[in-house]
């Protein structure tokens, strides 16, 4: 499936927010299960915001270093 380069520039965006907001309610009602599924509910979406923004850190930096030209192996070679 593949995303509209907006929407997907947008998702670690949303996921710091829906993150940010369970940590709020967590943090308003710190006790019972609500609290607790609150909280798991903001430390995943938090995580997984930030390796989101690190994978595509580093894969714009490695596009950058690499042009895209193939390995010729040397079984091509040969013709």
């Amino acid at each position: 499936m593949r995303l509209a380069q907006p929407v997907y520039e947008s998702l670690p965006y949303l996921y710091m927010a829906i993150g940010g907001l369970a940590i709020f309610l967590f943090y308003l009602d710190p006790e019972g299960l609500r609290a607790l599924i609150a909280f798991v509910i903001g430390f995943v979406a938090e995580t997984a915001a930030l390796t989101l923004l690190l994978r595509r850190q580093n894969y714009r930096a490695l596009s950058r270093e690499y042009s895209g030209e193939t390995i010729d192996f040397p079984s091509t070679l040969r013709g």
